[in-house]
């Protein structure tokens, strides 16, 4: 049995990011404890590499697919139990949101636990009731649309479902979600089989998150008139999506014991998206300050140049032709400026070359350099301004890193963000600005606010010093790792 087992959606050891950073801080930090890592994954015909060594305190390592629905087959019970089932699913589906969680745990037990099943998984999408539920909720919500559509996606938001409700759980003292959404329904469900202890942090709210993503989605799409149409309104089956990813997270922050967040305004959009207050505890999240406020002067690196970077992955989520496009601005007023796009390019191929063409349209080709991963210490010095445009966001520790190695930043108004340049308590504010805080999607509004850096070396050199200084302050590493070995010594005590 391990100390903590870590439930990882789309995160690490994967995907490079701030979540898969902070998860591999957080196990190196806590050496004397043992983990388990049972990491989401889309597809076993997808499978991707490591992107980071795993610590030795790692001891079981476990990869679950959520589009491998290796379900069991249908159910020979008899005709009572099925009955009672549908009983019970129907009281659930007709159940208000805030009442779900109180016939959930028997839910999990009907299709997902040996010995107290009521059906076997699969009846719930190939059996006569099943097809008469989905029937019904069709003529319910959305008679006007195809029933082909609502039939199929009604069925694929509830595969992966009842995949996670039936992966075998390993044994751990605590069970530890680092999202709601599925990996928050594993928890739920560890929970429910084992009764340890579940905690929930979240740098992002996932339900947030998912809202956008299902929003911009063109695999699925609204139809009216028997055309396709793109329409402001999620649309019915965009809604379904949505509206399952509500019912996750709330069931998750129903079930959880303890939730943890990096900053004030995710709290404030847990508890209207259904969690109690009194649960939600905020940590910010940490940096190893020493580590990167000590890094080697390069100024006779940079040749009378000024360099302005976006450290990030090239993805949609943070809007990188945004940044583009704000490059393009600034290269109209200002000469002698270069343009670093730091990060992996190689998540979303697509996005990656959209952007290399809005570079070479825009005419930023000499100007502009996408690294692809490398070792970020060896560019934070040569760095004038840091710049970050995504449209969501937690708590980014990249801006923390640009601030430990005193560099001003621009930022978009998402998650931590202004907190981070501004200051989140009346002490830390009387600190200054460390940063420019700009409108989301705004390549004028983040140019401007780029050059007004750029062209004052004072305001740059305080803005940086007030960054150091802050994270210094507020933002130690070491103070992360001590309240969570707190609280992963607290629930584990529990008998």
């Amino acid at each position: 049995m391990s100390d903590v087992c870590l439930i990882l959606e789309g995160t690490y050891p994967f995907i490079r990011g701030g979540v898969s950073s902070w998860v591999h801080r957080l196990i190196k930090s806590l050496p004397d404890l043992n983990f388990t890592l049972l990491a989401l994954s889309p597809s076993s015909k997808k499978r991707e590499d490591y992107k980071y060594d795993i610590p030795g305190n790692v001891k079981n390592f476990i990869e679950v697919f959520l589009q491998d629905y290796d379900l069991p087959m249908a159910s020979k019970m008899a005709f009572k139990k099925k009955k009672a089932f549908w009983t019970l699913y129907k009281k659930y589906n007709e159940a208000d949101l805030n009442m779900k969680s109180r016939y959930f745990s028997a839910i999990v037990k009907a299709l997902g636990v040996d010995g107290e099943r009521l059906i076997a998984p699969r009846d719930l999408l190939y059996s006569k009731e099943s097809w008469n539920v989905i029937k019904n909720q069709y003529l319910e919500t959305a008679q006007d649309n195809s029933f082909i559509d609502f039939f199929w996606t009604w069925r694929f938001i509830h595969m992966p479902i009842l995949r996670m409700l039936n992966i075998e759980i390993p044994e751990a003292k605590v069970y530890h979600s680092l999202c709601t959404g599925y990996a928050g329904l594993v928890g739920i469900a560890a929970k429910i089989k084992t009764g340890r202890p579940l905690i929930l942090t979240e740098h992002g709210i996932y339900t947030k998150e998912r809202q956008i993503e299902i929003s911009r989605a063109d695999w699925i799409y609204s139809q009216e008139d028997e055309r396709l149409t793109a329409k402001r309104t999620p649309g019915v089956f965009k809604q379904m999506w949505i509206d399952n990813f509500i019912t996750l997270g709330k069931l998750c922050y129903d079930f959880a014991d303890e939730i943890l967040t990096i900053y004030g305004g995710n709290k404030e959009l847990e508890v209207a998206f259904g969690a109690a207050s009194e649960k939600i505890r905020v940590i910010p999240n940490g940096v190893d300050v020493d580590d990167f406020s000590n890094l080697p002067d390069l100024s006779l690196y940079k040749k009378n140049r000024l360099r302005v970077a976006l450290v990030g992955r090239v993805v949609p989520i943070k809007d990188i032709k945004t940044f583009i496009k704000a490059c393009k601005i600034v290269t109209e007023k200002i000469k002698d400026v270069d343009f670093w796009v730091i990060g992996p390019t190689e998540e979303d191929k697509e996005y990656f070359e959209e952007c290399m063409d809005l570079v070479h349209l825009l005419g930023l080709t000499s100007f502009t350099r996408f690294t692809g991963r490398v070792n970020v210490k060896e560019y934070y010095p040569a760095i004038d301004v840091m710049v970050l445009t995504s449209i969501s966001e937690g708590q980014p520790l990249t801006i923390l890193e640009g601030m430990c190695g005193g560099i001003a930043q621009v930022a978009s108004d998402v998650g931590a963000c202004s907190e981070l340049l501004n200051g989140f308590s009346d002490e830390d504010k009387k600190l200054g600005p460390s940063g420019i805080i700009t409108a989301i999607g705004k390549p004028y509004e983040t140019a401007q606010a780029i050059m007004k850096i750029l062209k004052n070396h004072q305001l740059r050199n305080e803005m940086g010093q007030v960054g150091r200084k802050r994270a210094s302050m507020y933002y130690d590493q070491r103070n992360v790792v001590h309240e969570y070995r707190s609280i992963y010594e607290k629930y584990k005590e529990i008998k």
